[in-house]
């Protein structure tokens, strides 16, 4: 290396601290440290004017002389009195705040540096009268430390006082300008903070006006300026008393029963209820970004959800090769997802459904290395598509979820039914064992019960091929019965936002019919785990809670949206549709349930069939599908499960129609007198 070049190093390495040093000036005034310097500086000057106006206070205003050798050291004074409180200001973190969002943490940090600044001072004084003899008076050093606190405080708090007495003259404004009168529910520490975010924050549109908590001992008591006005059983005077124009839930671990208490008790005065996000403390409702939220309707439903028992997921999913049938639907595709997330060797998704196995690679591909699953384009009613599937991948548990599932569409075509929900079942079934898979599992339905159509009476026979082939191999084979599922395509809830989004009517079927409702992700956690539960043909049940009143359900969607039911939007009583039951039931009443090692899941124990019988009705049920004979597949249907709940469904159909006809008489006779 020439002489030359290592001086030009030599050069370049002396200029890059010099360098280094420059870029570190620039950044102290960047938009990041300029407040801070410029606040830094204010309290300095702040303290100072305090410590003169004090020292003009005391010797100028009030007839006192100055103490003991006070005047030879008040230089030295001076400055230890204005830098302790500005270094105690920076020891309570109080020049990294955003002072716009101050509230009652911030206020603390605040106070207790001059608490701790006036106690320093005291320390001092006793210092310098045992080390120098200079007597200092402590009126002095309290007049300083109040005035001190009193400027320093007015740039940081200011925006809240100011915001505070704005928000209490609002209700003078003009009608389009008035904030939303809020009543808050949790007089806790969240609550307060969001009390005093509001308060201070007139831009956001909300003045809170009382506190609703169930806590008696906080009842009359006032949090920010604002009354704990009473609990949820004082709702209607809290309302009539305070005419808010929204509810706020402050309370950050509240649990789905309590939410549906609370909403339940609330929302019949069709007043809108919002949530706060998910936050971890007070000090993030007071500080951060806030955006209030609608509350969902799957918290409305149901009751809290089970845990998890991991155990249960590893035995049917980790480290093992899945297959899931009707991959692309909405319980498949979210058996696909679970079984990848719950750590499975590979994954073979299995479909007839282009759009949806298109869709949900698409969807993989962003989440999971493409490595770990498979697409497979095909229909369980081809055996022989599937002993190729089976016999290339060797899936050790499969998980069976395609099946036609709309009532009112197999009732129009009961021969599709059967030949895809129950000879599909068979043929998977019959080729699974074949190929030595070692769990098989059934997703059925509560229409499976006492079914009245044909689809519920399809996924009956499912069941029975399960229980009745669970004796052919070592397979382990269960079927697990759930109710409706909130979300899924053509299910009740999206059919009701489009109608909502459109204006109205929504339609239901029957004031009283109810149904069973659960989330798409919490069935299929509760199916992983059924899987490793599975063993000689059982059919397993899942707590679904209680039912809901699809007619209450409708009102809920359409206050949640913003809307009065009958009065913004309009429910129609339509009448019950083919083959649609009233209730929906989870089990027969002559077969027993008992617990299993999930709380979630129950088993029920069948009673037995006769084999050589079904299989004889099979056969025929086959020949009679396979001629596309309509009649003849219905009646064979329900010659082989019960008729009763068919012949049942059709007289609550009649009656359901013909109230269905009054109720509109009525209400077209009560539109033409208005």
């Amino acid at each position: 290396m020439s002489e030359q070049q290592i001086n030009t190093d030599a050069q370049s390495d002396n200029k890059e601290p010099k360098r280094r040093a420059n870029v570190n000036v620039k950044a102290l005034f960047s938009p990041r440290y300029r407040g801070v310097i410029l606040t830094f500086i204010f309290d300095i000057g702040v303290c100072l004017g305090a410590f003169w106006l004090a020292r003009k206070a005391m010797f100028n205003q009030i007839p006192v002389s100055a103490p003991l050798n006070y005047k030879n050291f008040e230089i030295p004074i001076m400055i230890i009195m204005t830098g302790i409180p500005v270094c105690m200001l920076a020891l309570f973190n109080c020049y990294n705040v955003v002072w716009k969002f101050a509230g009652r943490i911030e206020f603390i940090k605040f106070a207790a540096s001059y608490v701790v600044s006036y106690c320093v001072l005291l320390i001092m004084k006793a210092v310098l009268f045992a080390a120098f003899n200079v007597m200092l008076y402590g009126t002095q050093i309290l007049l300083y430390v109040f005035l001190a606190m009193m400027f320093t405080a007015i740039p940081r708090f200011s925006n809240m006082l100011i915001g505070y007495f704005r928000h209490v003259q609002r209700g003078n404004f003009p009608v389009d300008k008035k904030p939303m009168r809020t009543v808050i529910y949790g007089a806790g520490n969240v609550g307060s903070a969001l009390n005093t975010r509001f308060t201070s924050n007139t831009d956001e549109g909300y003045l809170p006006v009382a506190f609703m908590d169930d806590d008696v001992d906080k009842h009359g008591k006032s949090i920010g300026g604002n009354l704990v006005a009473g609990g949820l059983d004082d709702v209607k005077k809290i309302i009539d008393d305070y005419a808010p124009d929204m509810f706020v839930i402050a309370i950050t671990d509240i649990t789905k029963s309590q939410l549906k208490h609370i909403y339940e008790t609330i929302s019949k005065y069709n007043i809108p209820i919002k949530m706060l996000p998910p936050i971890s403390d007070a000090n993030a409702t007071a500080n951060s970004a806030l955006t209030l939220h609608d509350i969902k309707i799957e918290s409305l439903l149901g009751r809290d959800e089970f845990k998890v028992k991991t155990e249960l997921v590893d035995m049917s999913v980790k480290d093992k090769v899945v297959m899931v049938t009707g991959g692309a639907g909405s319980i498949g595709s979210e058996l696909c997802r679970q079984a990848l997330t719950f750590g499975c060797k590979h994954l073979v998704i299995f479909d007839q459904n282009e759009n949806g196995m298109f869709n949900i690679d698409q969807e993989f591909q962003k989440k999971f290395d493409t490595t770990r699953y498979s697409l497979v384009m095909g229909t369980v009613r081809e055996a022989g598509k599937l002993a190729e599937v089976l016999n290339k991948y060797k899936p050790e548990t499969v998980f069976h979820a395609a099946a036609y599932k709309h009532v009112p569409m197999m009732e129009i075509a009961p021969t599709e039914a059967i030949k895809n929900n129950v000879f599909g079942t068979k043929n998977l079934i019959e080729q699974c064992q074949k190929a030595g898979v070692k769990r098989f599992v059934l997703i059925s339905t509560d229409k499976a019960v006492n079914p009245a159509n044909v689809m519920g009476a399809s996924k009956r026979l499912a069941e029975m091929l399960v229980q009745t082939r669970a004796e052919d191999g070592d397979m382990q084979m269960a079927a697990v019965r759930f109710g409706n599922v909130l979300g899924s395509s053509g299910s009740v809830i999206p059919t009701f936002l489009k109608q909502i989004q459109e204006g109205g009517p929504v339609t239901v079927t029957d004031r009283n019919i109810k149904r069973y409702f659960m989330t798409i992700p919490e069935a299929v956690r509760l199916v992983l785990q059924t899987g490793a539960l599975a063993s000689s043909g059982e059919v397993f049940v899942l707590d679904m809670g209680e039912p809901v009143y699809i007619y209450d359900l409708a009102c809920n969607l359409i206050r949640l949206n913003g809307f009065v039911p009958n009065k913004d939007i309009q429910i129609v009583i339509s009448g019950l549709r083919p083959g649609e039951k009233l209730f929906e039931e989870l089990r027969y009443d002559r077969e027993q349930v008992d617990k299993t090692m999930h709380e979630g899941i129950f088993v029920t124990k069948l009673e037995t069939i006769d084999r050589v019988k079904f299989d004889k009705d099979l056969a025929e049920l086959k020949k009679i599908a396979e001629r596309e004979d309509e009649a003849g597949t219905e009646s064979k249907v329900f010659g082989i499960v019960p008729r009763v709940a068919r012949e049942q469904a059709i007289k609550e159909r009649e009656s359901s129609l013909r109230a269905a006809s009054a109720e509109a008489k009525m209400v077209d006779t009560a539109s033409d007198a208005a």
